[in-house]
């Protein structure tokens, strides 16, 4: 089967990318041939294909010359058109799997499959197709004032950082585009949670355009038999939905247990200055670990913490928690209910709540011969129920099911 995998970045810049790159390899390892299409970046690895990618978008580029030119592309990429015309006309393509593309690549890339009679399969690591800043998450609460298609609310809140352009921009967009039928369109989603899966109905599509097929991830990649060297561990983003003021305040709450924060993000000075101004002398701030160096640190950590307060959908940090018998303390939001058995393999608790936090995590230490075989479970049920196999013989079902 030729498959033809579109996602914006091609190198590892997060979660999302991580799961474009494992898929592709997983296809491949199966004896199918993938293309990729993405954007030119210096970070990008290297490929056959780069060719046929888009040029490089800079939304950091100020001047009015530049904004005028990524917000149109935003709504309608000529460029990521024309791309995708040349590359179908030099290679056959079976499939069409798209990942995280919007903005830089944009829908406009939907008329060329659709008029060789190529299906559209589409990954949910966000809620983009009906939320124009993607997160439902406005001025640090849940935002859901755009369902219905009211996509005007961007646009009246400033959803889009806070910039009145940028949400114009974004409201455009999305009346745009379903406009054009784009998000209708698409032959299949598939929702990596069940709650992802259900928001998608809310917002009217069928039930059978939406498949469910969580994260895959594969334990042989992670030691579970390191030793535990006594500490909370957060990895991933420091941005305001993912809760990391919450961990600190928590973090104030238990200063005997020695909290680590691993990642970068447009809040670490911001959470840096908070944890100086709770005198917390339990936390580390490590910055941007990958690697060989993370999975230690995951492996050695007595518990994960996913403190989200927005709507997470299936969290690659706590499948490597649980790869690596470590159990998971997470917030009782989006998706991320749905992967923790509770009192087996890890607690929820209440997002944004610190001393529900704090408590859980007393729990836990008190309890550290119980903590570590709730970490095995985790692995147990992530080898039985999240393999790379598994994910495999899920995704071709879907395939088969729109050609």
């Amino acid at each position: 089967m030729n498959i033809l995998s579109v996602n914006k970045f091609f190198w590892r810049k997060g979660g999302s990318e991580s799961v474009f790159f494992n898929e592709m390899e997983m296809l491949e390892r199966h004896g199918h041939h993938v293309i990729p299409f993405s954007m030119h970046n210096a970070d990008n690895l290297e490929s056959a294909y780069s060719r046929y990618f888009v040029e490089e978008v800079d939304y950091d580029d100020k001047s009015v010359g530049g904004r005028l030119k990524s917000a149109s592309k935003i709504i309608y990429s000529f460029d990521a058109r024309k791309q995708a015309q040349r590359l179908l006309q030099d290679h056959a393509v079976d499939v069409a799997h798209f990942h995280i593309f919007q903005h830089q690549i944009s829908p406009s890339v939907f008329g060329p499959l659709k008029k060789k009679g190529i299906p559209i399969v589409l990954t949910l690591h966000d809620l983009k197709p009906i939320c124009p800043n993607y997160k439902y998450y406005v001025n640090g609460a849940i935002c859901e004032a755009c369902n219905g298609r009211k996509f005007y609310n961007c646009l009246r809140n400033k959803c889009t950082k806070g910039s009145t352009l940028g949400s114009l921009v974004n409201t455009v967009e999305m009346y745009f585009h379903y406009a054009m039928g784009y998000y209708q369109g698409v032959d299949r989603y598939v929702a990596v949670s069940r709650f992802y899966r259900q928001k998608m109905i809310e917002a009217g599509f069928p039930e059978a355009q939406i498949a469910y097929l969580p994260n895959s991830i594969d334990t042989a990649d992670f030691d579970a038999e390191q030793p535990e060297q006594s500490y909370v561990l957060y990895f991933g983003r420091l941005s305001e939905e993912k809760g990391v003021s919450t961990l600190l305040k928590a973090a104030g709450e238990n200063p005997d247990i020695r909290h680590l924060v691993v990642g970068t993000g447009p809040m670490e000075e911001q959470l840096k200055a908070e944890a100086g101004q709770l005198a917390l002398e339990n936390v580390e701030f490590l910055g941007f670990r990958q690697g060989a160096e993370l999975a230690k640190l995951l492996a050695e950590a007595t518990c994960v913490v996913v403190p989200s307060e927005w709507y997470e959908n299936c969290p690659m940090t706590v499948l490597e928690a649980f790869a690596s018998g470590r159990p998971v303390l997470g917030a009782n939001i989006g998706g991320i209910p749905e992967l923790i058995e509770e009192g087996q393999d890890g607690w929820t608790f209440t997002a944004g709540d610190p001393q529900d936090l704090a408590g859980k995590v007393r729990r836990l230490w008190a309890d550290r011969c119980g903590a570590r075989e709730m970490g095995m479970l985790g692995r147990k049920k992530v080898e039985q129920n999240f393999s790379a196999e598994q994910h495999y013989d899920d995704l071709m079902a879907i395939y088969r099911s729109v050609m």
